[in-house]
């Protein structure tokens, strides 16, 4: 007579025999990331399609899905003993995919990460950001920070707001303009000398030396126009603050 523990192996060999592989090891040849499914391939080259990655193939569903690797290994399970098949193990994952609720959103791979939730985007790749949170645009790349808003204000605004470059620049070259082009004039001007003259004090045609008193001295106008150099915006911008 064969003993209990014999007779329960006998059992569990029939009922293999008339039972398919609940769970087996197989390789992922082609992922869609849609449905949620996978194709995989057993060692004997027979491939099994839609096989799950999700609890239903539906991608309008909420909760989180990993998606595995081309070519890598993963564990299959059977659905009820039927031919509906799940991954329930993996070995490799490309990438990482989560809903929480209507509005939230999560997707992360090896060398990047987005978020979405109502107003609000933001996605970190490898050395860049891009945010958009309520109309408000940020990027981060190339040691850059780009900023779009209709008002930015860094420390409290106690300082007001910052120079306007161009405008700055154009209004002073227009008084820049202005000085070079007035001219200085000292109308004629009559009076008596007396004493030692020249005409490099009276600005007369001629020399006119000696002492006494001359009369009726007619010093003609001088015109006199000075030169101012034109700024360059250049001189006196920050290269790394740009609004």
């Amino acid at each position: 007579m064969e003993s209990v523990f014999q007779f329960w192996q006998n059992v569990t060999r029939k009922t293999k025999s008339l039972m398919p592989l609940q769970v087996f090891a197989a390789q992922v040849e082609e992922v869609d990331e849609k449905k949620r499914t996978c194709r995989v391939k057993i060692n004997d080259g027979v491939s099994f399609e839609d096989v799950r990655l999700y609890g239903l193939t539906d991608e309008g569903l909420k909760g989180f899905c990993l998606i595995p690797k081309q070519d890598s290994m993963v564990l299959v399970s059977r659905i009820d003993n039927g031919n509906e098949l799940y991954v329930t193990m993996f070995s490799e994952v490309d990438k990482v995919l989560g809903t929480i609720g209507d509005k939230t959103e999560v997707a992360i791979e090896e060398q990047s990460l987005s978020y979405k939730c109502d107003k609000t985007e933001i996605t970190v790749k490898s050395a860049e950001v891009a945010a958009k949170i309520d109309g408000v645009k940020m990027e981060v790349k190339d040691n850059e920070i780009r900023v779009k808003a209709k008002k930015i204000t860094f420390n409290d605004g106690a300082n007001d707001g910052l120079v306007k470059i161009n405008d700055l620049t154009a209004k002073i070259n227009d008084f820049v303009d202005a000085f070079n082009n007035h001219t200085h004039e000292i109308p004629s001007i009559k009076t008596t000398v007396t004493g030692n003259t020249s005409n490099a004090v009276l600005g007369l045609p001629s020399t006119v030396t000696g002492s006494g008193t001359v009369s009726n001295v007619t010093v003609p106008p001088i015109s006199e126009t000075e030169n101012a150099n034109k700024l360059d915006a250049k001189s006196y911008k920050d290269e790394n603050v740009i609004h």
